[in-house]
């Protein structure tokens, strides 16, 4: 894998140009890094790195209107954050590559993807790039989704998920009703990951 700097980034995050998608990477700063994440949707920071966030209604409409969106804010006081928190699930690193590329595709959903865009063709660079997206976040990160998975709201929820597989929902952090996404938390950075379906 190539030396991940400004520029490698930025061209794995071109996998998320096609869709309606978000990334926004800002410092870790409280001891609860959901107060960094709503910084982050905030736009209140910026990435500690200097390097590309993608921000697709920064300039728009809806954003002079409302400076948070398309994201629901997290609540600021600690019961709200640890309620907001509980819609989350936390993620193996061994699932966040899969993931990482579902939250790239059409339909937010690889089955459809294998049956009606060309998924596995595809696939090979979509991977490549994930990696050197999670390349930026080391061993020990935490990752959380709001996208729910065959037994993960039952006691049976399997340890690595394969995000490959059927989606069976997901507790939406924005104003629409469909929207999949990963946090990434280190030491010093908190990274948003997060496809909408604005239809």
């Amino acid at each position: 894998m190539p030396t991940l700097d400004a520029e490698t980034w930025a061209e794995a995050l071109n996998m998320y140009e096609r869709r309606y998608s978000y990334v926004l990477v800002g410092p870790r700063e409280h001891q609860d890094w959901v107060r960094d994440a709503a910084a982050a949707m905030r736009r209140e920071v910026a990435d500690p790195r200097s390097w590309r966030w993608l921000d697709v209604d920064e300039g728009e409409e809806e954003r002079l209107e409302d400076p948070f969106f398309p994201f629901v804010l997290p609540p600021s006081d600690p019961e709200g954050a640890a309620a907001w928190r509980r819609g989350l699930r936390t993620v193996p690193r061994t699932s966040v590559e899969r993931l990482l590329v579902v939250l790239s595709t059409t339909w937010l959903d690889v089955p459809k993807e294998r049956a009606r865009n060309n998924f596995e063709t595809r696939r090979p660079e979509l991977e490549r790039k994930a990696r050197v997206v999670l390349s930026r976040f080391p061993e020990g990160t935490s990752f959380y989704t709001n996208v729910g998975y065959p037994g993960a709201s039952t006691g049976s929820a399997v340890n690595a998920p394969d995000f490959y597989e059927a989606i069976t929902g997901c507790t939406p952090v924005s104003q629409y009703d469909w929207d999949l996404g990963l946090i990434a938390v280190t030491d010093t950075e908190i990274g948003l990951f997060w496809s909408f379906d604005a239809t």
